[in-house]
């Protein structure tokens, strides 16, 4: 069974799950305004799992990584801390919540030409899923 295969068939637990399916690519479209796309991309070389416009790459040999990481992004011991600068996201930490408390894991930024401008944040969760 492919990834994108084994990933439908258990979001088929979660008939309210909304998802699109692309070849080599399936997201998770979120419920609430205040969620985040989840996706998996498949390719030749690697596997790339991504929140919104945050992403991280795993080695053809690391899909049970993947695949865990698809799923934490779902569940609600992860969340998305999002930078804004006049209403543009640019900045994306992804966050774990551990002993009650949130830590931040990862980051990705693009450069922001507004950079003087008042930055906002966000927190977005998903909550698709009991962690």
């Amino acid at each position: 069974m492919s990834p994108i295969e084994e990933i439908k068939s258990k979001l088929k637990k979660y008939p309210n799950v909304k998802f699109e399916e692309k070849e080599n690519y399936i997201c998770v479209i979120p419920d609430s305004e205040n969620g985040f796309d989840v996706w998996f991309r498949e390719d030749e070389r690697e596997y790339t799992i991504g929140f919104s416009s945050w992403h991280e790459h795993f080695d053809k040999n690391e899909l049970k990584d993947a695949l865990n990481c698809f799923v934490w992004g779902l569940s609600d011991a992860c969340r998305l801390k999002v930078y804004l600068r006049r209403g543009k996201e640019y900045k994306w930490q992804v966050q774990s919540l551990e002993d009650g408390v949130w830590v931040t894991f990862s980051t990705t930024s693009l450069f922001n030409f507004s950079f003087w401008r008042r930055k906002t944040v966000k927190y977005k969760t998903n909550a698709l899923i009991e962690a």
